[in-house]
């Protein structure tokens, strides 16, 4: 993985999580992608529950 490259996607977020992540980004005076992109980059290092979420999701 690298870091400090960016690719522009589009994600669709639910209105709650939306509402959350808004949170955290204005209590720690940051970006909304800033917190989205640290939340998926902290789940990734974990490769089993990756996995684990994979695997539900396809049931």
């Amino acid at each position: 993985m690298r870091l400090g490259r960016s690719k522009r996607t589009v994600v669709e977020i639910r209105d709650e999580l939306h509402r959350e992540i808004r949170k955290l980004a204005l209590l720690n005076d940051l970006r909304i992608y800033q917190v989205a992109n640290a939340i998926i980059e902290e789940f990734l290092k974990d490769e089993e529950r990756v996995k684990v979420l994979i695997r539900r999701l396809k049931l």
